[in-house]
């Protein structure tokens, strides 16, 4: 399909893509859904905590969320609430480490990690769930597609359509782009938060963790890659973890309907995140760049409480996939 003439536009005092990004993340109203937590156990003997809101015995979104976040945060809360109201069930799965209890083995959650979704996904067709639906917000985004695009052909015919939203389909190249000055206050916060992490999994969990110099040495996500998630994870460094662990090459094989909506302001993504060529020669792939919406806000208005986003989502499931 060719690119999609988005219909969004940023409310005119949220324009500038920081200030959207940050408002949105520190002012939107945090919904409250009342969860009913259940722990799966995975095969290889760690765990994931789902957080299930259940509507319809039959029809499901399953959402993943980016780095750092949780089945907690904001524009989880609030899409699960949107796919309730339209009828869905919805299952918001917390990835290793993220749902308030460390996680038991020294590997953590990563980009590609698709073969936790993949658990999750079983889990959800053994319930009895025969419409099943994914969304992923930026790491979680990236993530779902590489799902999707490992699954290919053998795709389990109940996963009926996906949406990525902000999703740094080129993950070296996103890196790059995280690492930029203009983004220092994410990057502060993002390595901040994965020294918490590996310090609460060395005291919790007993698990030797080297981060005496991390100060120091962890400057960037590709420093933090290549001395933490590349090895725990089975690679030699940081540049093969994210060849191997990006959507771009693996777009191709995906062979459901599926959505990716990518803002072109996004300060988090590089330009090989927008691949209109590929999706202009797909039967399969949607490609949405509105010119503004910061990473995962794209805001209705200065109220901080719609959000253009989940209602594109839940429209894009129900097979309108053109925007209103």
């Amino acid at each position: 399909m060719p690119v999609i003439q988005s219909t969004y536009k940023s409310p005119r005092l949220l324009r500038n893509p920081h200030l959207h990004t940050i408002l949105c993340a520190s002012f939107r109203k945090p919904l409250k859904i009342p969860y009913i937590r259940e722990r799966l156990e995975i095969p290889d003997g760690d765990f994931v905590d789902c957080d299930w809101s259940i509507r319809h015995p039959k029809k499901l979104v399953i959402l993943t969320h980016g780095m750092e976040g949780s089945s907690g945060s904001k524009y989880i809360l609030h899409t699960v609430a949107l796919a309730n109201e339209r009828g869905y069930s919805a299952l918001a799965w917390n990835m290793r480490g993220c749902s308030g209890e460390m996680n038991r083995k020294l590997k953590f959650y990563n980009s590609g990690q698709s073969e936790d979704l993949a658990a999750v996904v079983r889990h959800a067709l053994a319930r009895g769930f025969r419409e099943i639906y994914l969304a992923g917000f930026s790491l979680g985004g990236n993530l779902t597609l590489v799902y999707l695009g490992r699954e290919g052909k053998n795709v389990h015919r109940s996963i009926r359509a996906a949406v990525a939203i902000s999703a740094p389909v080129d993950l070296a190249a996103s890196e790059k782009s995280i690492d930029e000055r203009r983004n220092i206050i994410y990057l502060k916060r993002f390595l901040l938060d994965f020294k918490k992490k590996y310090s609460e999994k060395r005291k919790r969990r007993g698990i030797y963790i080297d981060i005496k110099n991390y100060n120091r040495e962890i400057k960037s996500l590709a420093l933090l890659d290549r001395k933490y998630t590349a090895p725990w994870n089975g690679f030699a460094d940081e540049k093969i973890y994210y060849a191997k662990s990006s959507a771009l090459p693996v777009l191709k094989n995906i062979q459901i309907p599926f959505l990716l909506l990518n803002p072109k302001d996004d300060t988090f993504l590089a330009e090989t995140c927008y691949p209109t060529a590929l999706a202009a020669s797909s039967k399969k792939f949607f490609l949405e760049t509105p010119a503004t919406g910061g990473h995962c806000a794209m805001l209705s208005d200065h109220r901080f409480n719609g959000s253009y986003m989940e209602g594109r989502i839940m429209d894009f499931f129900s097979g309108n996939h053109e925007p209103k």
